[in-house]
């Protein structure tokens, strides 16, 4: 469930005419902040084995970071509903890097729908670096290589293949494979024939085409799936490797 925090109402006349502001006016203008609150149905038999996951969550292992990982899933489920219901091709994915603050916690049912606990724990703010894949620029560099025109702009591979990564890590297979299928024939394009990354982007691009046909008609199964995850990875190696030729 989401609930809206710290907004100001907006005034019905604001948005038809522009408003003077008096000169240095620098002070930045109260943002809407969106809490949402991802409830497991299966409730925990008593308050003892409550009190037990909070404390694996908020140990060293990857329990809490495994649960964190799980609610964003159900989230982006939501925000993918939203995102064809209303035809809001704007409205993205979220990541828990993007939170202020992520908790896990319990409570009871009505404590829990007004977003609040009965104890809970704060994760910490570093959370999923670790699990980052290693690039071989920082993004700052990168992005200052790009603008600078030191480096090439994105190619239309690179932008195909990382949706490919978006929905592939959300587990909605279908749409992976459609989008590693367009993300290789975008790559072979791209290449010149002869090239080793365009060997892998033709070779992966007939193999897309197979899974596509199968996930539209029936789903991908487990080996499927895998051969998806191996074949988005090969084709982020080759775009990397043509990035930093």
């Amino acid at each position: 469930m989401f609930a809206a925090l710290h907004t100001r109402r907006a005034s019905r006349l604001r948005g038809r005419r522009a408003t003077p502001l008096p000169p240095g006016d620098i002070e930045p203008e109260p943002v809407p902040i969106t809490r949402a609150t991802v409830i497991d149905a299966e409730a925990f038999p008593d308050e003892a084995q409550a009190r037990e996951w909070l404390a694996r969550c908020g140990g060293r292992g990857d329990e809490g970071e495994d649960e964190v990982a799980w609610a964003i899933g159900h989230l982006n489920v939501a925000v993918s509903a939203y995102r064809v219901a209303a035809g809001d091709a704007h409205a993205r994915d979220v990541s828990s890097d993007q939170a202020l603050r992520v908790r896990l916690g319990y409570g009871s049912g009505p404590e829990l729908v007004n977003g609040a606990w009965k104890d809970a724990v704060l994760m910490p703010g570093d959370r999923g670096r670790t699990r980052v894949r290693r690039r071989m620029l920082s993004p700052e560099e990168e992005l200052a290589g790009i603008l600078t025109g030191r480096r090439p702009p994105g190619y239309p591979s690179e932008e195909l293949l990382l949706r490919a990564r978006l929905v592939l890590d959300a587990g909605r297979h279908v749409e992976a494979a459609l989008q590693a299928r367009a993300a290789a024939e975008a790559l072979v394009a791209e290449l010149d024939a002869g090239d080793a990354a365009h060997d892998v982007a033709a070779r992966h691009a007939r193999a897309a085409a197979g899974l596509c046909r199968a996930a539209l008609a029936a789903g991908l199964g487990a080996e499927q799936v895998a051969e998806l995850e191996r074949m988005v990875a090969e084709l982020e190696r080759a775009v990397r490797r043509r990035r930093y030729a």
